[in-house]
């Protein structure tokens, strides 16, 4: 089961790229959405395509000093190798002005499968908020990680007072369902 959540959590930071606070990214070309959501999208039709060097434009300046272009695609490129991302699905989108979130339900398939209580998985998703800023005029997306995110709320102390916030859930395939972590699985009969 640990090997699972891992795992998935893999997937996340991979999504969203959050490892050691590093990621917040959602667009930064002229060409880009002054839409929250367009924004959001276009960070992950990227990430979808492999194009990680393009990602590094979607960190905000501060952590652009904190890692190369290099390190953020070497990293996507590791977990890459245990995830397959297949889509995104945009809930609600909260906005209070140079503030966003917008919920998230994001899919994809573990390369190699692992067995959890007898049964094997191979199937996940992950509903998160992602959190964004305008830096520059251009969107910024946070990820909902929780070392992130709470460092991105201590440095913007508004921010969590003017949006309903949720945790990520993370969930499994199971048979013709999702099963979240941490609850058993119903037995075949």
């Amino acid at each position: 089961m640990w090997e699972l959540k891992r795992l998935l959590f893999l997937f996340v930071a991979a999504i969203f790229f959050s490892a050691l606070g590093l990621i917040p990214g959602a667009a930064q070309n002229n060409n880009q959405s002054k839409d929250a959501r367009a924004a959001v999208n276009k960070f992950f039709l990227l990430l979808k395509s492999r194009s990680y060097p393009a990602l590094y434009e979607f960190l905000p300046s501060d952590l652009q000093r904190q890692i190369t272009r290099e390190q953020l695609a070497m990293s996507l490129m590791r977990l890459d190798s245990f995830i397959m991302i297949e889509r995104m699905e945009v809930g609600r989108v909260q906005q209070h002005g140079d503030f966003a979130v917008v919920n998230t339900t994001i899919y994809g398939k573990l390369k190699k499968p692992v067995t959890v209580n007898g049964e094997e998985v191979s199937e996940g998703r992950v509903a998160a908020q992602q959190f964004l800023f305008r830096e520059g005029g251009q969107w910024k997306v946070v990820t909902a990680d929780s070392r992130t995110q709470s460092y991105f709320l201590k440095r913007n102390a508004e921010f969590g007072k003017q949006f309903q916030l949720a945790q990520p859930k993370f969930e499994f395939k199971h048979k013709d369902g999702w099963t979240a972590f941490g609850k058993p699985m119903k037995p075949q009969q």
